[in-house]
């Protein structure tokens, strides 16, 4: 099953996506992690995405979608993923078609104020690049990662001038790929904005069946 997890930054499709990938077996595949693995690793598509990083930009469609592609050919993933935060352009989704072809789309949908109160109170490890929300966790108070021991910081594009570009990127070119995948009847839509518990359940409702059957296809073509 090739899932596509879609949401405005901060809509908690990260979070989402690792639920959903953890739940049916899936491989959680998030853009932004990958970027900022070449990034930290200092090669040479990290020096040329970190400018765009910095500036809270998606960086040249081109470039990205060879290395999300690539690295998903590499690894053999293609049975099976849960993507976030790609595809992001048409072209894109054009080229994640002819590869890998989507089964069902999720779009998380939250408000503008509720996405930059989220935001704005949130700190990323700068080892593992993991997110951290909830300004009660231990890990927050004490400024370290829970889970690698590295210290938190607020990312460049989290702060509140480069939130305002994401949001202003994602009408402009996310949108098209959101209706894109409405209009060939694969796109379910899911209040984000409800507590990380009940917009998971509803996720579920929608894609268990969708797993099951796949699955069931899956056996059949093996007989």
């Amino acid at each position: 099953m090739r899932i596509a997890i879609f949401g405005k930054p901060g809509s908690g499709k990260g979070t989402q996506a690792a639920l959903v990938s953890r739940r049916f077996g899936l491989v959680h595949l998030s853009s932004g992690e990958i970027l900022r693995a070449q990034i930290r690793d200092r090669t040479p598509l990290g020096d040329q995405v970190r400018e765009y990083v910095q500036r809270g930009e998606i960086g040249p469609e081109r470039l990205i979608t060879s290395a999300i592609l690539g690295y998903m050919d590499r690894m053999g993933l293609g049975g099976g993923f849960v993507l976030d935060g790609f595809p992001r352009t048409l072209y894109q989704a054009r080229e994640l078609d002819a590869a890998f072809p989507i089964d069902i789309c999720i779009l998380l949908s939250v408000d503008d104020t509720v996405i930059l109160d989220r935001i704005s109170n949130r700190l990323t490890c700068t080892g593992c690049g993991s997110v951290y929300g909830d300004r009660s966790d231990e890990s927050v108070r004490s400024g370290k990662c829970g889970r690698c021991g590295s210290m938190l910081a607020v990312r460049e594009d989290d702060r509140p001038e480069s939130i305002e570009k994401r949001l202003e990127l994602f009408g402009r070119e996310v949108r098209p790929v959101i209706e894109h995948y409405a209009e060939s009847g694969k796109l379910i839509e899911i209040d984000g904005s409800l507590p990380e518990n009940v917009v998971f359940s509803r996720m579920l409702e929608s894609l268990e069946p969708l797993v099951s059957r796949s699955r069931q296809t899956d056996g059949d073509d093996c007989t």
